[in-house]
């Protein structure tokens, strides 16, 4: 685990963990890790004593967290086993005010790596892994079969507590019962997963909680979003306060990739230093290759009647983010952009396009270093201009999504009896660790403790 990745993990499931401490929230033992990768944050919660479920759409990134799982099982036993910890056994609840538990059950895990060095918590909540295609429809309806399914309680070994004694629980969850209380989270929630994991929360918020009508009700939340450059065009505005504005707020995709920046960590160090001038050599050259593929591009469709005879065809092209006329370029190796001719040589390589058929329609700069610099530095400035406005698009997109799920929470309580319920937004991350998104918006009931 990266250095960046233990910050994260430590510091979201130390706040989630003292968050539920306290005996308003001694009910809640159950958490829905959505996205959830490699599986660091759901071992992590797992470790403190809850039921998780661990939920990704990419079925590599699910077996290689059920390979950690799998590895850190048997790590255990065999310490287990040696007696090397032997009073390190923990009940399968978590309970932070009583005294029977309290010699066993952390509250707060300081990192990743202590934690995979020491027997802690090794009897304690459950992990069930699994690969879905993440939306509103699919995150409800596996929350529902996990918890009716009782995988949450049918881990070997796992035993509840009633009153003071030790009981095995494998029967299943039956729709009667009192709805389960359950915390939603997600570490850096790509695009529209954040949107729809506040859809699918406020959806079960609404509705009534009596049984029979629902086994699992949403009690806390805590996610933090990334990657606003891939949400879907409706996810902004979200709020009324910005959709009834004249004109509607909007964010082209333009904008979405700038929220992504945090110049405030540019210089933080030399190896900063050097990645933010590589990262801005990279824009520029590529802008300054831009008219270079519209030109061939142009002129290759012209010649092959809408490029039918091209290598690059019409259908080969569609849904790849490109055009005949505008090809895409790609990733390219850093060492491509050690000078312009290098990457001058390297883009028009793999992009197949060839600077003698288009040698009078080239721009001057292309073979002119003078005018080339001077481009260059005009679009080194425009960019960290650009860029400079990244957290304040980023703070739009936040507030945006707060005021949202502020309007649906104080709409449904006023039709509905509902548990009042308070929306934050918490810096939860240190971003010099280089941790650029680290905003997270926190849903709790009012009268649990209040964390900022």
């Amino acid at each position: 685990m990266s250095p960046k990745k233990e910050h994260e993990v430590s510091r979201m499931s130390e706040y989630i963990d003292q968050l539920l401490c306290s005996d308003s929230t001694d009910t809640l033992h159950h958490v829905v890790d959505v996205g959830s990768g490699q599986g660091y944050l759901s071992r992590a919660l797992q470790n403190l004593g809850f039921h998780v479920l661990a939920l990704d759409s990419n079925e590599i990134q699910t077996s290689g967290a059920e390979r950690w799982k799998a590895k850190e099982a048997a790590r255990m036993q065999k310490q287990f086993k040696r007696g090397k910890d032997a009073q390190s056994l923990p009940d399968s609840q978590h309970h932070c005010n009583d005294p029977l538990f309290q010699s066993h059950v952390a509250t707060s895990v300081p990192s990743a790596s202590i934690a995979s060095k020491n027997i802690i918590h090794s009897r304690t909540g459950s992990l069930t892994h699994q690969t879905i295609c993440i939306n509103p429809r699919t995150l409800e309806s596996s929350i529902h079969d996990w918890l009716l399914s009782g995988e949450d309680n049918q881990i070997a070994g796992c035993t509840n507590m009633i009153g003071d004694l030790l009981v095995d629980r494998t029967e299943r969850r039956t729709p009667e019962e009192k709805p389960v209380p359950v915390m939603m989270v997600a570490l850096h929630a790509c695009g529209s997963l954040t949107p729809d994991v506040l859809r699918v929360f406020l959806s079960n918020y609404r509705r009534p909680s009596a049984p029979g009508i629902r086994i699992w009700t949403a009690q806390a939340l805590v996610v933090v979003g990334c990657c606003y450059n891939l949400m879907a065009s409706e996810d902004f505005p979200l709020s009324r306060s910005l959709r009834e504005r004249v004109p509607v707020a909007t964010l082209p995709l333009s904008s979405r990739h700038l929220a992504a920046q945090i110049p405030s960590q540019w210089l933080r160090n030399e190896t900063s230093a050097r990645e933010t001038s590589l990262a801005i050599r990279k824009v520029v050259f590529r802008a300054l290759l831009q008219p270079v593929l519209e030109k061939f591009g142009a002129l290759e469709a012209s010649a092959n009647h809408a490029a039918t005879s091209s290598s690059y065809n019409v259908e080969e092209l569609r849904g790849v983010g490109q055009t005949p006329e505008n090809r895409r370029l790609g990733k390219l190796p850093d060492a491509a952009y050690k000078d312009w001719e290098t990457f001058l040589d390297r883009a028009t390589s793999k992009t197949g396009v060839r600077l003698d058929q288009i040698a009078t329609q080239l721009p001057v700069y292309i073979h002119d270093k003078r005018r080339r610099m001077q481009l260059e530095s005009a679009l080194s400035v425009l960019h960290v201009l650009r860029c400079i406005m990244g957290p304040l698009i980023e703070s739009l997109i936040l507030l945006d999504r707060h005021e949202w799920v502020r309007e649906e929470l104080s709409r449904s309580s006023e039709t509905q009896e509902s548990s009042p319920m308070d929306v934050e937004l918490v810096n939860l991350f240190d971003q010099a660790t280089g941790s650029g998104r680290n905003v997270a918006i926190v849903i709790k009931p009012c009268e649990w403790p209040n964390m900022i």
